[in-house]
C-alpha cells in the first residue's frame, strides 16, 4: 500500500516528461534526418525553429487568422521555404572543410537570431496555448488533451518516418545517397533532389517543435533556440544516424528532466541540474557512444583548409612597426572611445587562442569563453584573497588550463562535427550549471577585479590599463607565434591535414590534442581576466557562450593569420559598435557577422580567386590570345588554390 501513493505523484511528472521529450524527438528526429543525409550538422535548427514561432505568432495576434491556418502557413515559410535554403547552403559546402561547415551554419545561427531581435526586441513575448486545454482525468493522472497531442504527433512523426525508409522509393533513396550518392544517378534519381527532400521533412520537423514549444516559454528567440538545442541530447543517444533511437532519446531526455525536477529542484544545489540535463546527456551521450559510430555522414573528399601565405619581410616589418604605433597612440588619439579599445586588445588573446585550435590543428572549440570565464573569475578570487595582481593571473590561466584539459578528454576520441558538438555542449553546461556557484562567479554572479596597482605607472588608470592589457595581448599572441614555429606547431599542422598519417609516423595525436587545448584554455584564461578587469568587474554576461559562437563567425570574415586575424576580430567585435552611437544600430551586428561569416564560409575568397582567374584563363586559350597572359593567369590560379 505505501508504493501506491508514490507511484500516483510521480504520474503527473512522467506525463510532463513524455510530453517535453516528444517535442525534443520531434526536433531531433528532424536534425538527424538533415545531419545522415547531408553531412551538415545545422547549428541553426533551434533559430529555425524560432522563425516559425514568431511567424505564426505574426498571423494570429495581427493579421488575426485562425491558429490552424497560421501555423500551416509558418511551416511553409519556416520548414520547407527555410528547408530549400538550407539545402542549397549544404550543395555549395558539400566538399568543404569541417571548420567551414561550422562557420556557415553557426553563422546562419547569429544571422536569424540577430534578424528576430531586431525585428521583435529582445525581451519574451506571451504567446497563448492554441491547442484544446481541455482535461482528460485517468486513474491517477489527470492529463490535458494538448498533451495528448503533442505525444501522439510525436509518435506518428516516429512511425511514419520509419515506414517511409521502410517502403517508400524515397525513403530508401535518402538511405542510399548517404553511401553512394553516384550510384543513386545512375539508376535515375537525382540525389540533389533526394537531399532537398530531406532538408524540407527536417526543417519542417524544426518548425513544428518551435510552434509547440512557444507557448510554454514564450516569445525569445534566444530560449527557443536553446531549447531545441537541447534535442541535440535525444540525437546524440541515436548517433546521429537513428531516426528510431532519437525518438527514443527524446522521451528519454524529457522524461529525466521531469524527473530530476522532482527529486533534485528541492535542493538549492541541485536546482539548476534538472533544465540543463539535456546538455549533460549530450555530453555524455557523445563520450560514451562507440567511435566507429560517429562517422561524417555524406561526407566524401573534402578539402583541408588552405594555410595564409607567408608575409615578406618587408610587408611584416611595416604591420609591425605601423600596427604598433597605432596601437601605441591610441589612448591619445580616441580617448573618449578608450574603454573600447581595451576590450578589444583583451579580447585578441581569446581570438589568438581560438585560432591556435582551429586554424593550426585544425580541431573545433565553441566554448572559448568558458576558458575566458574561469581565468577571469579565478584570478578576481586571488586578488580578493589578497594575492597579488601577477601571480593571480598567472594562477587564473593555469586553472582555465585545468579546464582545457577536460575538454581534450572528447577531443581524443571525437574530431570535427562531433568535438564541435561536444565543446558546445560543455560551454552551455558550464555557463547554466557553475556560473552560479562558488567555483566561478558565486550567488552574487558578480566578482570585484581589480586592476594591478602601481603608483609610481598609475597602471589602475584608464590609459594604464590600455597598455597593461595591451602588453598582455601582445604576450598572448607571442606564445601563439611561438607554438605554430616549434615542433609542436609543426605536428599541430599535421594533424589538421591527416591524424592518421601522423599516428602512423609514431607521433601521440592524443597527447597533441591535449597540449594544443591547454595552451588554448591557458591564453584564454589569461584574456578573459584582463578583459574583466576592463570594468573591474566580472560578470557571467561578459562571458555568456552565446560571445563563443559569435566569435566563430567574426574569426572567420578576419581571416586565417594567427596573429593579424585576432587583432581585425577583436576590432570589429568590440571598436566598430563604438562608433554607431545608436543602440538599435548597434543591434544589427550580429546580422551583418553571420551574412557575412555565411558568405566567407561558402565563398572562400582563395576559391573564388581561383575560380575567377581559371575562367579568365579558358577564355583566353578559347580566343587564342596571347600565351605570356594565359600563364600568368595559370600561375594566379594555381596559388589561389
Amino acid at each position: 500500500m505505501r508504493g501506491v501513493p508514490a507511484v500516483k505523484d510521480l504520474l503527473p511528472f512522467l506525463i510532463i516528461g513524455i510530453t517535453s521529450g516528444s517535442v525534443y524527438a520531434i526536433a531531433g528526429m528532424g536534425l538527424t534526418l538533415t545531419f545522415k543525409t547531408s553531412g551538415i550538422f545545422n547549428f541553426a535548427h533551434g533559430a529555425l525553429a524560432a522563425c516559425a514561432a514568431f511567424v505564426m505568432y505574426d498571423f494570429v495576434t495581427r493579421a488575426h487568422w485562425p491558429w490552424p491556418l497560421a501555423a500551416a502557413v509558418a511551416v511553409v515559410v519556416a520548414g520547407i521555404g527555410g528547408g530549400l535554403l538550407l539545402e542549397r547552403l549544404a550543395w555549395l559546402l558539400a566538399d568543404a572543410p569541417a571548420i567551414n561547415r561550422v562557420v556557415a551554419t553557426v553563422g546562419l545561427l547569429v544571422l536569424l537570431q540577430g534578424v528576430l531581435v531586431v525585428r521583435y526586441g529582445p525581451a519574451s513575448i506571451q504567446f497563448k496555448q492554441f491547442l484544446p486545454t481541455g482535461l482528460v482525468h485517468l486513474p491517477g493522472v489527470t492529463v490535458a488533451v494538448n498533451q495528448f497531442i503533442v505525444t501522439g504527433l510525436a509518435l506518428l512523426a516516429a512511425i511514419g518516418l520509419y515506414l517511409f525508409f521502410k517502403r517508400s522509393r524515397l525513403g530508401v533513396a535518402m538511405v542510399a545517397v548517404v553511401d553512394e550518392p553516384d550510384l543513386l544517378a545512375l539508376e535515375g534519381t537525382s540525389p540533389i533532389m533526394v537531399r532537398r527532400y530531406a532538408w524540407m521533412v527536417g526543417s519542417t520537423f524544426a518548425a513544428i517543435s518551435g510552434l509547440l514549444l512557444a507557448p510554454l516559454v514564450g516569445l525569445n528567440a534566444s530560449v527557443l533556440t536553446l531549447l531545441v538545442v537541447y534535442s541535440f541530447g535525444a540525437a546524440a543517444i541515436g548517433a546521429f544516424t537513428s531516426l528510431s533511437w532519437t525518438y527514443v532519446g527524446g522521451l528519454a531526455v524529457g522524461i529525466a528532466v521531469a524527473f530530476s525536477q522532482r527529486y533534485l529542484a528541492v535542493h538549492v544545489a541541485f536546482h539548476a541540474v534538472p533544465p540543463n540535463l539535456p546538455i549533460v546527456i549530450l555530453f555524455v551521450a557523445l563520450l560514451a557512444t562507440p567511435k566507429r559510430r560517429l562517422i561524417d555522414q555524406g561526407a566524401k573528399a573534402v578539402r583541408r583548409l588552405a594555410p595564409p601565405s607567408p608575409l615578406s619581410r618587408s610587408a611584416l616589418a611595416l604591420a609591425v612597426i605601423g600596427g604598433g604605433t597605432f596601437l601605441l597612440l591610441v589612448p591619445h588619439l580616441f580617448e573618449g572611445e578608450l574603454p573600447s579599445y581595451t576590450s578589444a586588445v583583451a579580447f585578441v588573446g581569446i581570438f589568438a587562442s581560438l585560432g591556435l585550435v582551429t586554424r593550426t590543428s585544425g580541431q573545433m572549440s565553441l566554448c572559448q569563453m568558458a576558458f575566458a570565464a574561469v581565468g577571469a573569475s579565478t584570478t578576481a578570487r586571488l586578488m580578493g584573497a589578497g594575492l597579488s595582481w601577477l601571480p593571480a593571473l598567472l594562477l587564473g590561466g593555469l586553472v582555465a588550463m585545468a579546464v582545457g584539459g577536460i575538454v581534450a578528454v572528447p577531443a581524443i576520441r571525437l574530431s570535427g562535427i562531433y568535438l564541435a558538438i561536444a565543446t558546445f555542449g560543455f560551454g552551455v553546461a558550464l555557463q547554466n550549471l557553475f556560473y552560479g556557484t562558488f567555483l566561478v562567479f558565486g550567488g552574487a554572479y558578480r566578482l570585484h577585479s581589480p586592476r594591478p596597482h602601481l603608483s609610481v605607472l598609475h597602471l589602475d588608470s584608464d590609459t594604464g590599463y590600455y597598455y597593461v592589457a595591451l602588453a598582455g595581448a601582445v604576450l598572448c599572441c607571442l606564445l601563439v607565434v611561438a607554438v605554430r614555429r616549434c615542433r609542436l606547431g609543426r605536428l599541430l599542422r599535421a594533424m589538421a591535414d591527416s591524424p592518421l598519417a601522423l599516428d602512423a609516423h609514431g607521433t601521440n595525436t592524443n597527447l597533441t590534442r591535449l597540449y594544443v587545448f591547454c595552451i588554448s584554455a591557458f591564453v584564454a584564461g589569461i584574456a578573459g581576466a584582463l578583459l574583466a578587469s576592463v570594468t573591474q568587474s566580472a560578470t557571467p554576461s561578459t562571458f555568456d557562450y552565446s560571445t563563443s559562437l559569435l566569435m566563430i563567425a567574426v574569426l572567420a570574415i578576419a581571416g586565417s593569420r594567427p596573429v593579424l586575424s585576432a587583432f581585425l576580430a577583436a576590432a570589429l567585435l568590440e571598436v566598430a559598435p563604438a562608433y554607431t552611437h545608436s543602440a538599435r544600430l548597434n543591434m544589427y551586428q550580429p546580422v551583418v557577422f553571420g551574412a557575412v561569416a555565411v558568405m566567407v564560409a561558402v565563398f572562400p575568397l582563395r576559391r573564388v580567386l581561383a575560380k575567377t582567374a581559371t575562367a579568365r584563363f579558358t577564355a583566353l586559350r578559347a580566343d587564342g590570345r596571347g600565351p605570356v597572359r594565359a600563364r600568368s593567369l595559370r600561375a594566379i590560379a594555381m596559388r589561389a588554390t
